[in-house]
């Protein structure tokens, strides 16, 4: 699960970077970054549409205008001061990934896998999420974020040179939003090819804990998880034949 692990935690690290509105778009490349890496390990082909549909950070789109800007940098500026705010956030999203993660890896290896039906098996992505004791997980990343502060401060840093280049411009392009968005998503995938192998480099001690840390917890946890994914996927099934 080193893939889910690996993008659960810049997931995560992304919301650090101290950039408003940027820090949810990271958040939200590395989602559709997980999704897309996992649908290839298991040679399945989607869309670009299809892999949005399964990334549920997308489903927490930033909305548009400005009293909206106004009150996310109002937001931005109180977690500045409050940081513990932004931390468990930062914890709370990237538990939510693993599980996503881990369901996802679980959809790509089943056999019957149609990708004509991406779109109801986004809504069992998260019912079968439903009722699962997801604190177990949050308490593994939360023991393993706390007591790697550098390391998450490190992987900030490179994360936040992402969208300098970006924030830069951003204001004065704002008319041409829907061009800005392609590039500054381009931009991002160039960095993170560049730098991936940094990445994987900074983040290999924690993530090896939090596999520890996972695996510990009790298989039965997991196996709920999984039943409770097939239990939604049938229900699909038999309504669709």
């Amino acid at each position: 699960m080193f893939t889910v692990l690996f993008h659960s935690l810049l997931i995560g690290a992304a919301l650090f970077v101290p950039i408003p509105l940027l820090d949810d778009r990271l958040a939200r490349f590395f989602w559709k970054r997980m999704v897309s890496d996992l649908a290839g390990d298991h040679k399945r082909q989607l869309t670009p549409e299809q892999l949005l549909a399964l990334s549920y950070q997308s489903r927490w789109a930033l909305s548009e205008g400005c009293l909206f800007v106004a009150k996310r940098l109002f937001k931005e500026l109180l977690q500045e001061i409050l940081f513990f705010l932004e931390w468990r956030k930062a914890v709370n999203v990237a538990s939510d990934a693993y599980y996503s993660g881990y369901l996802l890896n679980e959809l790509f290896a089943y056999e019957g896998f149609d990708p004509a039906k991406i779109p109801q098996y986004a809504v069992a992505l998260q019912k079968a999420k439903q009722g699962v004791n997801m604190k177990l997980v949050q308490g593994v990343f939360r023991a393993q974020f706390r007591s790697s502060k550098g390391v998450l401060l490190s992987v900030t840093k490179w994360l936040s040179s992402i969208t300098i280049g970006y924030a830069k411009t951003s204001w004065t392009r704002w008319k041409n939003r829907r061009n800005q968005d392609a590039a500054s998503e381009e931009k991002m995938e160039n960095f993170f090819a560049m730098h991936k192998s940094r990445f994987q480099e900074l983040l290999k001690d924690l993530i090896a804990s939090l596999q520890t840390g996972i695996g510990g917890l009790p298989k039965e946890h997991f196996d709920t998880l999984r039943n409770n994914l097939f239990e939604e996927i049938k229900k699909i099934e038999t309504t669709t034949t």
